[in-house]
């Protein structure tokens, strides 16, 4: 009988997988959120951007948590007891549908559309009371179709979920999408470096694990605090929508002494910022996960938590940004 490896040898092998895993599967969430957003924001379209991101990675969530068959070889093997615990469901999971959606760009949306703050447009409302039907809008229509994606998702589960992966395939797998993460950072930063017209990708893709691997951490020792409420989430979620109010301040906010000119001037620093706005806080915050949870609480503690999260969301952005555009002023940051 083959002897069981040792208590430190199976968690080093987890936490390590793992890691790479949600380390490569932040890099091609942030590019799907990007590349979505770019493919879907256009002239005439009926619904474009973040919400295709947010639907697509709800879709993929769906399929995931009510998906058990394809996982049941890797759950006989001596190393995991859950499937959350299997490296690549952790990547997919918790770093491609995790960084793929983003919780702080959907009320970044919803206070500009509320405040008519759009970058590089304006619109005339009929009187400023109707930015509270575009915040109600923004958030019925992101919200409602990422809870549609879910269900979606879980639909195709039960179509799709009839196979298992082999474990030799399985350990293949996992050994090239750990490989495959630390090859495309290490690209990422030389990119940064030798490409300049590719910064607004290269910084958001070496932000984005930095912020996937915190969320990770916060949910794993903080969900567990209450039962009724996923206190890690929560905390990912409202840290990452403070940090980037912050950092939309910074890059779109009129400078004090001339209102000619934003606070950060340097386009290096415009691309810095707009890496950690779309790396790590799009990143750092989740709606996929969001929505897992919001379906897997109970009624009531459900529209608590989504109310709580929503409204706490949505009041720092006016405090921060808001209480700036009506003092000061914001405008287009210099690598719009």
């Amino acid at each position: 009988m083959t002897p069981r490896p040792s208590f430190l040898k199976i968690y080093f092998h987890l936490d390590v997988a793992t890691v790479l895993n949600i380390i490569n599967g932040s890099i091609w969430g942030v590019l799907a959120r990007k590349g979505l957003t770019v493919l879907t924001t256009y002239s005439g379209s009926y619904l474009g951007g973040l919400i295709w991101a947010n639907f697509t990675a709800c879709l993929v969530m769906g399929f995931l948590v009510h998906s058990s068959r394809i996982w049941r070889t890797s759950l006989d093997d001596k190393y995991y007891s859950t499937k959350a615990q299997i490296p690549i469901y952790a990547g997919i999971a918790t770093g491609f549908c995790g960084t793929c959606s983003s919780f702080s760009s959907v009320f970044l949306e919803a206070f500009n559309k509320s405040a008519n703050t759009l970058p590089s447009s304006s619109y005339i409302y009929p009187n400023s009371a109707y930015g509270i039907m575009e915040c109600i809008a923004v958030l019925i229509a992101q919200l409602g179709l990422s809870c549609s994606g879910f269900l979606m998702g879980k639909h195709l589960c039960e179509a799709l979920d009839i196979f298992s992966i082999p474990i030799r395939l399985y350990k293949f797998l996992e050994l090239g999408t750990s490989i495959l993460g630390i090859v495309a950072y290490i690209i990422a930063i030389v990119l940064i470096g030798t490409e300049k017209s590719w910064r607004s990708w290269t910084f958001a893709i070496f932000f984005a694990p930095w912020g996937a691997l915190l969320r990770f951490y916060l949910s794993k020792y903080l969900n567990g605090k209450f039962k009724k409420f996923p206190l890690g989430t929560f905390t990912a979620n409202i840290l990452g929508t403070l940090l980037l109010a912050v950092f939309t301040l910074l890059s779109r906010g009129k400078s004090i002494s001339t209102s000619s000119h934003p606070i950060v001037t340097k386009l290096i620093g415009c691309h810095v910022l707009a890496g950690l706005d779309d790396g790590f806080c799009g990143a750092l915050t989740t709606v996929s996960t969001f929505v897992s949870e919001l379906f897997f609480l109970g009624t009531l503690h459900s529209y608590v938590y989504g109310f709580v999260s929503s409204v706490l969301a949505y009041v720092i952005m006016i405090l921060l940004l808001g209480s700036y555009n009506w003092t000061i002023g914001l405008m287009d940051p210099v690598c719009t």
